[in-house]
């Protein structure tokens, strides 16, 4: 599908974001779907792709996010970086701790960070994150740049009744941790877009080790007893601390220290 096809309207004129080109749609299958989309037909800078609503929202392991109309912000940044191939695994913990800001910033709500990409309020999630690489990038990218899809989901104003059945107990909105307050999205998404700008800015000119202090500062994950996934030997364990490379580092029963890379953990106290 080409990205013309996909049903793009003047709906970008709603929304101003310094230092971002913006697309917008009414309705997207998914809005890191159209950001590769775009990516493989020869975008290779900075993107700011919004959908009002999405049908086939994505969520890692292949879950979909509910994304309703009028409700929330469903948007991906195409953002080209520089680091290190093998640092590419930290965006995601660079995206949770800019986004953390920006919402914070915007709304005076603390969100939690669960490591590697959710934004807990009240140990509900509040806001999904994606990071995926396009399969297809364009042949005029310079070598030195990786064209980074940044997937964000954030629920403003559901309220509980809104949500499927299946997430009422696992989901929440910015408006319901505000006691009902409605929030206009328009601030949030500047806000984010700002600090998405600022925490890629210091990770590739100083390395990871002050997002991994601000994720500490601002993380819902560490000393919490975890499931964890497979592979580890035993299945629970307590989230002990951040390594120097974005890894969990968690505690088993044994008293062995075990390194996650990747992989999704759950809170043991919340099933």
């Amino acid at each position: 599908m080409n990205p013309s096809d996909t049903g793009e309207t003047a709906a970008s004129s709603r929304f101003f974001v310094p230092g971002w080109e913006i697309v917008a749609y009414p309705q997207l299958d998914s809005t890191n779907l159209e950001a590769k989309r775009r990516i493989a037909h020869g975008c290779c800078k900075k993107l700011l792709v919004l959908a009002e609503s999405q049908t086939n929202g994505q969520c890692r392991h292949d879950r979909l996010w509910d994304s309703p109309a009028n409700a929330g912000i469903w948007v991906s940044f195409i953002l080209p970086v520089s680091v290190p191939f093998e640092a590419l695994p930290q965006s995601t913990l660079v995206l949770a701790v800019a986004v953390q800001e920006g919402i914070a910033n915007a709304t005076g709500i603390p969100l939690a960070i669960k490591w590697p990409n959710d934004l807990l309020g009240n140990g509900k999630k509040c806001c999904g994150l994606l990071v995926e690489t396009a399969s297809e990038i364009p042949a005029q990218t310079p070598v030195s740049l990786v064209p980074l899809v940044l997937g964000v989901g954030i629920n403003c104003n559901q309220t509980l009744e809104t949500f499927p059945p299946a997430l009422q107990k696992i989901a929440a909105s910015l408006s319901m941790l505000a006691s009902g307050r409605i929030f206009s999205r328009e601030p949030i998404l500047c806000a984010v877009a700002s600090s998405i700008d600022r925490w890629f800015g210091i990770w590739q000119t100083r390395g990871f080790a002050p997002v991994r202090e601000a994720w500490v500062a601002h993380n819902g994950t560490l000393g919490n007893p975890l499931i964890l996934p497979k592979g580890y030997g035993q299945p629970h364990g307590v989230a002990h601390d951040l390594d120097d490379s974005g890894a969990l580092l968690v505690l088993l029963e044994t008293g062995e220290c075990v390194q996650i890379e990747s992989g999704e953990i759950i809170f043991a106290n919340r099933t």
